[in-house]
């Protein structure tokens, strides 16, 4: 199996930013009135809803789950032989330093299921409970070479399904229609014009829901067929 080409880049939410990186997001508040009893009044207790998480012990958590993420490509490779692409997550962890929700922000490994093991990897792991708010965020990003010394997939352009997606135009805005959005694709034509796996990048949380029915109605198309060897395609939809 290849190894893992490169750690792409880190984002943690934390207050001072890392140079270079992008400034950290303003965090809302919610403000809760407490009692204290007779004769103290009401205070304000003013509580972030996103805090800081340990930078270092957040990209230990990563590196530690890069063998297992390449174990998930390494199962999709068993169905998807020249399966490989780029992927970023987004991890939002609680105060038990726990996963309280995972997506991808971007991926070209183009296969649903990979995908999902990749995110359960991430979802298993304790991270360190944020500092300052209810829930942190860590991001990270990572490419995969294909683990199988194989050809690689025809790279075909949007324009080559535009037919196939404008045929499913009303199936794809009902699974949508939960959380709209611009959803990023990637999938594999095989050669009689099936899908032989889809995967869908969400636009943001909301729309984790969505992928799974995007991924099934994809399925069920008919692409052109690429010839005597299959393709990959990237569109949004």
């Amino acid at each position: 199996m290849k190894a893992l080409r490169a750690v792409l880049s880190l984002a943690t939410l934390f207050p001072l930013a890392c140079g270079g990186g992008d400034k950290p997001v303003k965090a809302p508040t919610e403000i809760e009135e407490q009692d204290d009893g007779p004769g103290t009044g009401t205070q304000l207790d003013v509580s972030a809803e996103v805090g800081a998480l340990d930078e270092g012990k957040v990209t230990k958590v990563f590196e530690k789950s890069i063998k297992e993420l390449q174990g998930c490509l390494g199962q999709g490779a068993r169905r998807v032989e020249f399966i490989g692409g780029g992927v970023a997550f987004f991890v939002k962890v609680d105060q038990s330093g726990r996963v309280s929700h995972a997506h991808l922000e971007r991926s070209t490994i183009g296969d649903r299921d990979t995908e999902k093991c990749m995110l359960g990897v991430l979802q298993s792991k304790e991270w360190p409970a944020p500092v300052g708010g209810k829930v942190g965020i860590a991001r990270n990003s990572f490419d995969f070479d294909p683990p199988n010394d194989v050809r690689p997939a025809e790279e075909w352009s949007a324009d080559k399904v535009s037919e196939t997606l404008d045929a499913k135009r009303s199936e794809i805005s009902q699974c949508k229609s939960s959380a709209p959005g611009s959803y990023e694709v990637t999938l594999y034509v095989k050669t009689d014009g099936r899908a032989l796996a889809v995967g869908v990048t969400p636009p943001d949380e909301r729309g984790e829901a969505a992928v799974d029915c995007l991924v099934e109605t994809l399925m069920g198309a008919e692409f052109p067929k690429p010839g005597s060897w299959p393709a990959k395609v990237s569109f949004s939809l």
